[in-house]
């Protein structure tokens, strides 16, 4: 009787969860859980443990053992560091499950993709709805008169969308190929450039564009498209832009115009303070870190900008804003390395693609890789629970569709 509760569990479930991830923080962290602990089940009862053998398994497992036994006695809060590196473990447990028991077909993954779409559909509706009018479909205001939040009443739409819309190649490779598939996938990430774009959130704007400049080099190198369709591809990316110069200067400034600015004045920026502290709180703990998610308690600590009454500046403390800073000051100068050993041998399960010369499939996993993981991008914490989860998600994704193709 469980058995068939964990065969219909796995049917179903690639249906759900482009829907239970991106809109709610408990309900993405529930789901995680449960899928970890029913995977561990089902590999007990079918005696399925072939995955443990893989290296990057074995490398998050250094990484697990690391932060448990060696960050967490020396952090400045043992509790809170014990706490976030035990469940550390239900990330890569869930992205082996979808690996090896969730998306284990091709028709699974077409499930999953196809629920993807409608919910990346339904932000850019919503998103649009939002600018033109104040208000989303469900009533919410926009963040600021350069912010939208779309249906998440905080201004993070436009990094969903960014984060979701790597799931979206994927769909044109399932499907048949051709001269219009091509067209319809630019017109598509166009309009997708174009709602983040419009949502004020400058670094989904920049990896955005970088994955669709990696997708078309992609794309040239298989000899789908020529250099001329990429130049008309910019071409039309910057009359979109200029048509926002007049429009809605407004938003070009936020965008655009204040992106220049904060590049080349990053050292007085608010980005740049943020990193400065990061860097201190490291300086303090440059080994081993100050302990799993104890940034805030270590940076106000240092009482930088302040007094012991007024410690810091809002928000300065609040998350390093970068991917490293954040590993660094947590975790170590060991931490990071252990980390990014994990996410090198994630990415080394893709080497076939280069090997075969497919550089299309090859440019879809590096966009991936470099929309999640690039070291200097700031953003959100990346173990925060719900942008883990859409990470996580997308990992345990594309090692499933690897492992499909190459079947």
């Amino acid at each position: 009787m469980f058995q068939n509760f964990l065969k219909k569990f796995s049917f179903y479930l690639p249906f759900l969860l482009p829907f239970l991830i991106p809109f709610s923080r408990a309900v993405a962290d529930i789901t995680v859980i449960l899928v970890s602990i029913l995977f561990i089940v089902h590999c007990y009862v079918n005696n399925e443990w072939n995955w443990i053998r893989l290296k990057w398994i074995k490398f998050a497992a250094i990484f697990w053992i690391y932060c448990l036994f060696i960050v967490t006695p020396l952090s400045i809060n043992i509790f809170e560091s014990f706490n976030y590196s035990v469940f550390f473990l239900r990330w890569p447990l869930f992205s082996i499950a979808l690996c090896f028991w969730i998306f284990n077909e091709k028709a699974a993954i077409k499930k999953f993709l196809y629920g993807m779409l409608f919910v990346i559909i339904f932000l850019i509706a919503d998103s649009w709805w939002q600018y033109f009018f104040e208000y989303d479909f469900f009533g919410n205001e926009k963040f600021s008169i350069d912010r939208l939040t779309g249906p998440f009443r905080r201004p993070y739409v436009g990094m969903w969308i960014s984060k979701l819309s790597l799931f979206i190649p994927f769909l044109f490779l399932i499907e048949k190929f051709d001269k219009n598939s091509i067209y319809k996938f630019f017109i598509l990430f166009l309009i997708i450039f174009l709602t983040i774009f419009i949502s004020g959130e400058r670094m989904a704007l920049i990896l955005t564009f970088a994955s669709i400049f990696i997708y078309a080099l992609g794309f040239y190198l298989n000899k789908y498209i020529s250099i001329k369709t990429i130049v008309l591809l910019l071409i039309f990316i910057s009359i979109a832009l200029a048509t926002f110069y007049f429009y809605d200067p407004i938003i070009f400034n936020r965008s655009l115009l204040s992106l220049v600015d904060k590049i080349q004045n990053w050292r007085n920026s608010d980005y740049g303070l943020v990193w400065e502290s990061a860097y201190m709180v490291w300086m303090q703990h440059p080994f081993f870190g100050s302990g799993f998610h104890t940034y805030r308690e270590a940076c106000e600590s240092l009482i930088i900008y302040g007094t012991a009454d007024n410690p810091i500046g809002s928000g300065v403390c609040f998350h390093p804003h970068n991917i490293t800073l954040e590993l660094l000051s947590e975790l170590g100068i060991f931490g990071f390395f252990f980390f990014y050993l994990m996410i090198i041998f994630i990415f080394v399960e893709f080497k076939s693609t280069l090997l075969e010369k497919n550089y299309l499939l090859f440019s879809v996993y590096l966009s991936i890789f470099i929309g999640c993981f690039f070291p200097i991008s700031s953003g959100m914490s990346i173990f925060s629970n719900k942008l883990a989860s859409i990470i996580w998600l997308l990992i345990g994704f594309t090692l499933a569709y690897e492992k499909i193709r190459k079947n």
